[in-house]
């Protein structure tokens, strides 16, 4: 009997010493995939390039020869977040109710939405240039491509709707802008405040995006480790640092039910968000829709390639949703 004793009591001690092990591998793991998983989500805070210096420059000289001479206003809102949210309204010499809102694209700034700004004057709207959360002279944190975003873009849509109760908004957005404005086509499905959405350069789903560029760089972020371990990671650092997770950056999973006008744009060749994603969009969009790809272009670079195809492809567009 006291030798049966023994055994069991064995028994459970190396089952104790057994589970013990494995949490403690479990922990191990967890610590390192949150460990890599975060210095993997950091960097891709800094995947693209700013606006080089000297094109930066001669914007900000633009925007403030328009401030002086011309009327444009700077505006600002406080976000229901908390933070400020600034931007800058620039009305049409030929008054009128119309306004588009400018989404920049990620580490840019309202400044690279005069770029676009002979299209929309010749098109008869007004030009409400904004800055993202977290960018240039906005509030926030950080970046949490299109999911904190888009409210803030609502925002910018009902101050415009205050200002004009029945005139007409449209969204241009590109490359991050344009996947929040995508995502903002869901919040506005039952209230119809946005008339149309441009999408220059969206990508479909950000865990589908990031998966692809893992994969294709990962030298430059340091890690032999694959995508499929590195993502859950990087997406729990996303949620513990900024409380949103990449399954939420889906303009794809949004676009179920929007019925308002969309009109997507790539170039063939766009090396950071792949065009196979324009069409993923443009596929499940149930509204009226349209799609036009730069067949030399690369990433959001239409409007410098083409600046006058660009601009008619804009014209048609908005005169087929006006009609």
């Amino acid at each position: 009997m006291q030798s049966n004793a023994k055994v069991q009591i064995e028994k459970r001690k190396r089952w104790r010493w057994l589970l013990a092990g494995l949490v403690l591998i479990l922990f191990l793991v967890n610590g390192f995939g949150l460990f890599v998983g975060n210095m993997v989500y950091q960097q891709i805070k800094v995947l693209q390039s700013v606006l080089p210096i000297r094109k930066s420059m001669e914007l900000q000289q633009q925007m403030d020869f328009g401030k002086r001479q011309k009327q444009w206003q700077d505006v600002m809102l406080t976000s229901r977040y908390g933070y400020p949210l600034r931007g800058t309204y620039i009305p049409n010499p030929q008054p009128t109710d119309k306004t588009v809102v400018f989404l920049h694209g990620f580490t840019e700034s309202r400044l690279s939405g005069l770029y676009y700004l002979g299209i929309y004057l010749d098109a008869g709207f007004n030009l409400l240039l904004v800055d993202s959360r977290a960018h240039g002279e906005s509030g926030g944190n950080s970046v949490t491509w299109g999911v904190y975003e888009k409210y803030d873009l609502d925002q910018w849509v009902n101050w415009l709707k205050e200002r004009f109760p029945g005139g007409t908004i449209g969204v241009h957005g590109v490359s991050m802008g344009a996947a929040t404005a995508l995502l903002h086509a869901e919040l506005n499905e039952p209230s119809k405040k946005v008339s149309f959405y441009i999408a220059d350069s969206a990508y479909s789903d950000l865990e589908t995006l990031l998966n692809w560029e893992l994969g294709r760089r990962k030298q430059s972020f340091g890690t032999w480790l694959p995508s499929q371990f590195i993502l859950p990671y990087a997406n729990a650092a996303a949620y513990l640092t900024d409380r949103f997770t990449f399954y939420q950056a889906s303009p794809l999973r949004a676009l179920s039910s929007v019925t308002t006008p969309v009109l997507y744009i790539h170039g063939q060749d766009d090396r950071l968000i792949p065009v196979s994603m324009a069409y993923e969009l443009y596929n499940a969009t149930k509204g009226p829709r349209k799609i036009s790809i730069f067949r030399q272009g690369g990433h959001a670079d239409g409007v410098f390639q083409d600046w006058g195809g660009y601009n008619e492809i804009i014209q048609n567009f908005i005169s087929e949703v006006e009609e």
